[in-house]
């Protein structure tokens, strides 16, 4: 039996099993405690905003996201009554012709089908589900890849009083949630929507395992959300394909600094040392770490500071920001430097 409400664990599993993305998820969670809260119980399956009317987990209004909900709905293969194949391609689409803008919205009779639905059926993976595609109908309708500005179209009320510090009751909730959240294992797997990561398949003797192409290593959601979050070119290729590309990247640095390193008479470089100015790559910073290690400027001193450039290379790449992966990289790199 479905129980009447989720811990905070549940909610962020469940929205990573349909694919949305870190950021989104640290953002949505504590929203959506404060949303489905039934008498002073977060994450609540069968909340009910009569006003609205919205139901769920994530509030889902049942007047203004009918795309999102019913698409959500197709998906898993529940026939909401009276829909024509006309209003079928508005609400999959989102999108109305002249004449058709009434079949974005739900009927009386859907409109009851669907609250029967949420009250009695929609388990959280379900409610996960209708916030994708509410989330997907928003950012279209108001033309942005911006998910901040269509989570403030959908949570206006509540995203006010998280950002009121006198809002104690906003406040005690929020902070509740966050530190469950920061008590959270990290993922280690993918924010780009797929329902399988691995798939053993048994041929009698042979067992054959095959992995999902659509899959995004953590790495490489890190590289695109750091130099270019609103792209969907890292969603677009198979899965491997950046790390593959980084790894190249650092044998390339290396393979050339090395070989320079051996016109000057001297001995090779250790892999992470390359892998270090990797980040600096681009950067004054980049070409002097190259320098240093070449052996050109070894000994080279910074006029103004007294340091040298292996010194200010190493402050370029400790004040670099970034997430958890790499800030264990260079901690390692760090501990490493210290015992040799």
């Amino acid at each position: 039996m479905e129980p009447d409400s989720y811990t905070t664990q549940e909610v962020i599993e469940a929205l990573q099993s349909v694919g949305i993305a870190e950021e989104i998820v640290e953002y949505l969670v504590p929203i959506a405690g404060y949303e489905s809260r039934v008498d002073g119980v977060p994450f609540t399956r069968d909340a009910l905003d009569k006003e609205s009317p919205s139901w769920g987990i994530f509030q889902a209004n049942l007047n203004s996201m009918a795309p999102g909900i019913y698409k959500a709905m197709k998906e898993l293969g529940v026939v909401v009554p009276g829909v024509s194949a006309e209003q079928d391609k508005v609400l999959v689409t989102n999108t109305a012709q002249p004449g058709q803008k009434p079949l974005l919205k739900f009927t009386t009779k859907q409109k009851e089908f669907v609250a029967n639905w949420f009250a009695q059926q929609a388990d959280l993976n379900d409610n996960a589900l209708v916030f994708k595609y509410m989330l997907e109908q928003k950012l279209k309708d108001k033309k942005t890849d911006d998910f901040r500005i269509a989570m403030n179209e959908l949570y206006v009320l509540t995203i006010e009083k998280f950002n009121d510090p006198e809002n104690t009751d906003a406040q005690q909730l929020k902070a509740k949630i966050e530190s469950e959240m920061s008590m959270t294992p990290p993922s280690t797997t993918t924010t780009i929507p797929s329902t399988t990561t691995t798939t053993v398949v048994d041929n009698g003797d042979d067992v054959v395992e095959t992995t999902d192409p659509t899959k995004r290593t953590q790495r490489e959601m890190e590289f695109r959300n750091r130099y270019n979050p609103k792209s969907k070119f890292v969603e677009q290729v198979r899965s491997g394909t950046f790390e593959k590309s980084y790894n190249q990247m650092v044998d390339l640095v290396e393979a050339q600094i090395n070989a320079q390193r051996a016109m000057n008479g001297m001995g090779p470089v250790k892999r992470q040392v390359a892998e270090q100015n990797v980040y600096m790559s681009g950067s004054d910073s980049f070409r002097e770490a190259i320098d240093v290690l070449r052996g050109v400027s070894d000994n080279k001193q910074d006029s103004k500071e007294g340091k040298s450039l292996v010194e200010r290379g190493n402050e370029f790449f400790s004040e670099l920001p970034v997430g958890p992966i790499t800030k264990k990289i260079r901690d390692k790199l760090g501990s490493d430097s210290n015992d040799s």
